[in-house]
């Protein structure tokens, strides 16, 4: 038998699925702004 889940708690789900998008985007944010820095600025030419 299945337990009712409280609007607040569905809500902390949604909330928590965002929060990990959010981590995720920025990281691979970070990691293509190394990679134009590192083929832009400090790889030898």
């Amino acid at each position: 038998m299945r337990r009712e889940v409280s609007p607040v708690e569905s809500r902390g789900g949604v909330v928590s699925g965002r929060v990990m998008l959010v981590l995720a985007s920025s990281v691979v944010g970070a990691i293509i702004a190394l990679a134009l820095a590192w083929a832009l600025f400090i790889r030898p030419h």
